[in-house]
């Protein structure tokens, strides 16, 4: 984990009831830069350009994105690599590099600006394509004979076991495109194992609750039904 993450995550757990922040961006040559308001405790500056896909991967299949866009946060610690996806009625999604997923609303574009509110009150909730990620990944984790009990949150498309942060991966990257650490997701998984594992001394919850002697496949399996169920309900 990156310095700025960590300064940026420190930042995020002392807020208290966020208030929506606006930001407004000025077209320079092919980008779009500007500032936002308090966000995280910071002001920071973003610049961004129009992309066709983005790294994260697709979040809804039900609904197109409008537009897309690629770049990086600038705060004081340094720089954040994020990706925006716009969709109608000003809906919209701010994705920072190992951050949680931001809420944007009220979001217009023009020839000359890029326009929205970040509200970070709100979390961005699951979406078709994220119960899809959960599905998939149950399927991948079907038996103990494909169930890696040593994972080192390294893994290739050519594995032959996965463990349930290898599971989650290749699942997002078959199903949208991409992958994002902090999607809506894998948020939830580690949700619930962070609920399970309280009082563990777990350095990477999903790796080391994975690796526990004292996690059976019947808990994987429940993890991924109590994922699903959460998503159902909404969250």
């Amino acid at each position: 984990m990156s310095f700025v993450v960590v300064v940026l995550l420190a930042l995020t757990s002392h807020q208290s009831a966020p208030q929506p922040v606006h930001c407004k961006l000025t077209r320079v040559d092919r980008s779009w830069q500007g500032a936002c308001g308090d966000l995280l405790g910071e002001k920071p500056t973003l610049v961004v350009s129009s992309a066709t896909s983005l790294k994260s991967g697709r979040y809804r299949k039900d609904a197109g994105p409008t537009s897309l866009y690629s770049g990086e946060m600038r705060i004081a610690a340094g720089t954040v690599p994020i990706e925006i996806e716009l969709f109608a009625a000003g809906a919209g999604i701010l994705r920072p590099d190992g951050l949680n997923w931001l809420v944007l609303e009220n979001s217009s574009t023009s020839a000359a600006t890029l326009e929205f509110d970040v509200n970070p009150a709100k979390s961005v909730p699951p979406s078709d394509l994220d119960r899809d990620i959960v599905t998939r990944a149950a399927s991948i984790l079907a038996s103990e004979a494909v169930w890696d009990r040593a994972d080192d949150r390294q893994w290739s498309a050519n594995d032959k076991t996965w463990s349930i942060y290898c599971a989650m991966i290749r699942a997002t990257t078959e199903v949208t495109g991409g992958f994002h650490h902090r999607r809506p997701a894998m948020a939830i998984v580690r949700q619930i194992v962070d609920t399970r594992s309280a009082g563990r001394n777990y350095q990477h919850r999903l790796r080391d609750y994975n690796n526990d002697p004292s996690t059976k496949l019947a808990d994987v399996r429940s993890l991924f039904d109590e994922a699903l169920a959460r998503m159902k309900r909404g969250g």
